[in-house]
């Protein structure tokens, strides 16, 4: 199974929303196919009192004026939000763009957060399962019918869900993970495994992904590899220059990823992400070489 080549940036939550449409439009007038934003209600580094707005309203708002790119949060927090309710807002901008939504999932991770906004912070292990149940009304929800569902932690009676996504059987499913745990939960419940780590991580966790899917009788090949790159997981920065964006994506590439993100770099590197962008031709023809090799 072969997957498309997808190739992006990622913009950040605390950007100005007047230089959020600059990034955009960039982002999409130079030919990048992705672009999205994390989701937290406070920053994770710095002063938690610096201004940062919530990501799927910036979704929204961006993805109606940029009408080419496929777009996510990368990834949504499991704890924030009933399953249901994301659901419906999931479907609702699938309905917006046309069919252009993937759907990032994670257990959620920021205590920090948790405790300043009024969430519960279950232990790992519930948040696991947690998500394990809201991936499952999700999918119940998105093929149409009612749904009831009686979970340890989630419950829903009877409940419609009209419209159906515009993408047929549901939007992707992508899950971030990297500990055990949610590595099995990626190969039972996921599309799309989003790392944010290098690509020497990549394969080396990916090694492990591909042993949970063939341990339940899932091809591995089925799970798209979504990678997340950033100066924090790397030994420099990736767009230092327009070649080592070029041989990052590359060493993405050879580590099994099909998708690959960057984040979104200050107005003095605006000039690499365009010079990237000119030469992305060249990184989907080696990739669609190598995929007829195989």
């Amino acid at each position: 199974m072969t997957h498309d080549l997808r190739i992006g940036f990622w913009t950040t939550n605390g950007t100005p929303w007047d230089d959020l449409i600059e990034q955009w439009r960039i982002i999409e007038e130079s030919g990048y196919d992705c672009t999205g934003f994390p989701d937290h209600l406070m920053p994770t580094a710095g002063s938690i009192d610096a201004p940062y707005m919530e990501g799927w309203t910036l979704l929204t708002a961006l993805a109606t004026l940029t009408p080419r790119l496929r777009v996510a949060v990368l990834v949504t927090g499991n704890t924030y939000r009933n399953p249901a309710l994301l659901a419906k807002m999931a479907t609702t901008l699938d309905h917006v763009t046309g069919g252009r939504v993937d759907l990032g999932l994670g257990a959620g991770w920021f205590e920090a957060e948790h405790t300043a906004f009024g969430y519960a912070f279950p232990s790992a292990g519930q948040r696991v399962e947690m998500l394990r149940e809201s991936i499952a009304i999700i999918r119940s929800l998105m093929r149409g019918g009612r749904t009831t569902y009686d979970g340890a932690y989630y419950t829903i009676q009877d409940a419609p869900f009209a419209p159906l996504p515009v993408q047929e059987g549901g939007l992707p499913i992508m899950v971030g993970a990297q500990g055990p745990r949610m590595l099995r939960l990626v190969a039972a419940c996921a599309d799309t495994w989003n790392l944010n780590h290098s690509p020497v991580r990549m394969r080396e966790l990916g090694a492990l992904l591909n042993q949970e899917c063939e341990a339940i009788g899932r091809d591995p090949r089925s799970v798209r590899w979504s990678a997340f790159s950033f100066p924090g997981v790397l030994d420099h920065d990736p767009l230092e220059s327009v070649d080592t964006f070029l041989s990052l994506v590359r060493a993405y590439i050879d580590a099994g990823a099909s998708e690959i993100a960057m984040r979104m770099p200050g107005p003095q590197q605006y000039d690499i992400v365009r010079r990237a962008g000119e030469r992305l031709h060249e990184l989907r023809d080696e990739y669609a070489s190598r995929s007829q090799a195989h």
